[in-house]
Order: structure tokens, then C-alpha cells, then sequence
């Protein structure tokens, strides 16, 4: 997958017996343009069988893989399905094709593509509606037109078809935003493995900093147990693995009254709410 946070600074802040804090300053995934937030989620891209079904087939083909590279490291995991033509979009249907294709979100377009006008421009108007199973139970319509150039003529629009695909993509992409997030650590005679962990986090390796968190866990005071289990939810939470980050936090709670968890849990509750 593409890296879901990017480092961009890290800050230490010192003390002597009790927990350090370290400080990560990263750039977070936030929902796209068009308000809808689609990470984590599987998708779908579905065309109607029109007589401009080869244009949409095309420009489909091309969203996809401009959403594979944003959300899932260029792997090829949206599915394209085909439908027969509707008069209209309704609720009924997108929820259909969410129980058809078994995705999370599913995106459906319907171009259609006018007589050429005196400059021999194709007029393109299309149609897309997206609904996401997670998200509110409503149709998201989204509306556009263009003017299109072939430079074969109109037997050959694959490449506009392309281009129009890559631009609609654009306005499902994730946003980012900079926010700062702390972890603990001890300066102790396993300081070594405390360092490793926030190392591996300034690299993003937070599935393997949780693994040398995970045996502060086990042993040593309350106080270390509750401060790895903290790191472990921050890791989650940044992993964007919120129901895990939830209940290594809990856990936190349980053993210690750290300062920084009522922080961690806000966050976490506000994208539970999402």
C-alpha cells in the first residue's frame, strides 16, 4: 500500500525516571474532495450498458487506477462490473450493486456523448453516483461535462476517455493534513528497544514497532505496561486500525492514568464517529 503517513520531523523531549515523550509531526490521511472518506474501504467502479458503454468502460478503467495508486499502492484491488442501462440511480439500485459486488463503496457511471459541434468538439456530459455502505445510507451524485477533442475522430476516444477518468478520480482522492502525535518511551537499561520502536515508527514500520512494544506488555511496571500499551493504540490509530487503537487504549487505561491518553482518545472517537 502507499505509505498512509509520510515523517517529517521528530522532537525529544527529555526528562529523568518517568516516561519520555517523542514526538512524530506527520502528514495524515483525511477524507477526499468530495467529502467522502474512502480509506480502508474496498470499491467498486460499475458502467451502464449504453451506446456509450466503451467510452465509460475506458474512463472507468482509468479512475481505477488512479484510486489503486492512492489507496492501495498501485495494486489492482477496484473491481469493474458492468450493468444494463437505468432510466435513473436510485438508493434501491446502489444498494444492489454494494450486495453484487460486494464492495464498499461503489461508484456507477453513465457518460453519454453528444453530435460533434462546428469545431468537430464532442460534447461529453456525465453522470456519477458513488454510496458508501459505511458511511450515511444516501446517493452521492456528482455531475460533469466537457468538450472533447479526439485527434482520430470519434471512432477512436480511448485517450480522452482516459484523461476524463484520471480527472474525475481527482476529486476522490485523499486530502492531508500535518498533525503531531506522541509516543512514550523509557531511558532505561532497555532503552535500546525503546529507541528501536520509535525508529521503526519515524519509518512508518508500525506493524514492527508494535511488535518490540508488545514485550513491554508482558512485563515490567504498570506504568511501562500501560505506556507500550498506549504506543500499541497510537500505532493502530495510525495504522488507521481505529477498533484496535480503541481497545489497546482501554487496555492503557486499565493499568495506568497516563496524560496523553484522553488526547488519543478523542482522536480515535472522531474517527469512529466518521
Amino acid at each position: 500500500m502507499k505509505k498512509l503517513l509520510f515523517p517529517l520531523l521528530a522532537l525529544l523531549a527529555l526528562s529523568s525516571c518517568s516516561p519520555q515523550v517523542y514526538t512524530l509531526v506527520l502528514d495524515v490521511r483525511q477524507p477526499s474532495q468530495s467529502g467522502l472518506d474512502l480509506a480502508r474501504k474496498s470499491m467498486a467502479i460499475v458502467t451502464m450498458e449504453t451506446p456509450d458503454s466503451t467510452f465509460d468502460r475506458n474512463a472507468a478503467s482509468a479512475m481505477a487506477r488512479v484510486l489503486e495508486q492512492d489507496y492501495y499502492g498501485g495494486e489492482e484491488l477496484v473491481q469493474m462490473y458492468r450493468v444494463p442501462a437505468a432510466d435513473s440511480v436510485s438508493l434501491d439500485l446502489m444498494h444492489s450493486l454494494v450486495m453484487d459486488t460486494e464492495a464498499d463503496v461503489v461508484f456507477l457511471m453513465s457518460s453519454a456523448i453528444g453530435m460533434p459541434d462546428e469545431k468537430a468538439r464532442l460534447p461529453l456530459k456525465t453522470n456519477l453516483s458513488v454510496y458508501d455502505s459505511m458511511g450515511e445510507d444516501k446517493v452521492h451524485r456528482f455531475k460533469g461535462s466537457a468538450f472533447l477533442t479526439p485527434k482520430d475522430g470519434a471512432s477512436d476516444l480511448s485517450d480522452e476517455a482516459e484523461k476524463v477518468g484520471s480527472r474525475v478520480a481527482t476529486r476522490f482522492l485523499s486530502t492531508w493534513k500535518t498533525e503531531s502525535f506522541s509516543l512514550y518511551y523509557f531511558d532505561d537499561f532497555n532503552s535500546s528497544s525503546w529507541e528501536k520502536a520509535l525508529r521503526l515508527a519515524y519509518e512508518n514500520k508500525f506493524g514492527k514497532a508494535i511488535d518490540v512494544w508488545t514485550q513491554f506488555v508482558r512485563d515490567g511496571s504498570a506504568l511501562k505496561r500501560a505506556s507500550a500499551s498506549y504506543n500499541i493504540a497510537m500505532a493502530f490509530y495510525l495504522l488507521e486500525d481505529y477498533e484496535m487503537a480503541a481497545k489497546w487504549l482501554d487496555m492503557a487505561d486499565s493499568l495506568e492514568n497516563l496524560s496523553l491518553s484522553q488526547g488519543l482518545r478523542k482522536r480515535i472517537k472522531s474517527r469512529l464517529e466518521k
